[in-house]
């Protein structure tokens, strides 16, 4: 019996290690004027198209408990400036019933939006996505981080 555990635990680990954050979450990152002079303000357009059945945590919320929120972070450039903070485009809203917190995410789609002051025509905004997906059939939970590079 106890082999016969082991054996279904192994297999169930290998079939979640094969699902990666890749298969799962595709994301497309522009900017709303390509064509920005210096000294125009623009929008960097974060979109990720999210498998069905799974969840992407937004960026809105703070918790010192339950789920984390998907943070953006942006290597230093001097041919922009960040305007502001981040912002999710009409994430869902919910209360999570383990740890009775709000927080807001997405499903099926999910649009994040950060203005920048571009400084030089040839601008170049890079970092990372950093997340968690879950699934909304059995829980599981695949964190994720994203290279972007937009200009």
């Amino acid at each position: 019996m106890t082999k016969r555990f082991f054996l279904v635990f192994f297999l169930l680990s290998l079939n979640l290690a094969a699902q990666d954050s890749a298969s799962i979450s595709k994301w497309n990152v522009s900017v709303s004027n390509p064509d920005a002079k210096a000294g125009d303000e623009v929008e960097l357009v974060f979109l990720a198209t999210i498998d069905k059945n799974w969840k992407l945590y937004s960026s809105d919320f703070k918790n010192d408990i339950g789920p984390l929120p998907t943070e953006f972070k942006f290597s230093a450039a001097d041919s922009y400036k960040l305007v502001g903070d981040i912002t999710p485009v009409n994430p869902k809203k919910t209360v999570d019933p383990t740890w009775d917190v709000a927080y807001t995410y997405f499903a099926e789609k999910a649009e994040f939006r950060q203005k920048i002051k571009v400084s030089r025509k040839d601008f170049v905004a890079k970092g990372t996505i950093k997340g968690l997906l879950c699934s909304n059939v059995d829980g599981v939970c695949i964190p994720f981080q994203e290279s972007f590079q937009v200009y």
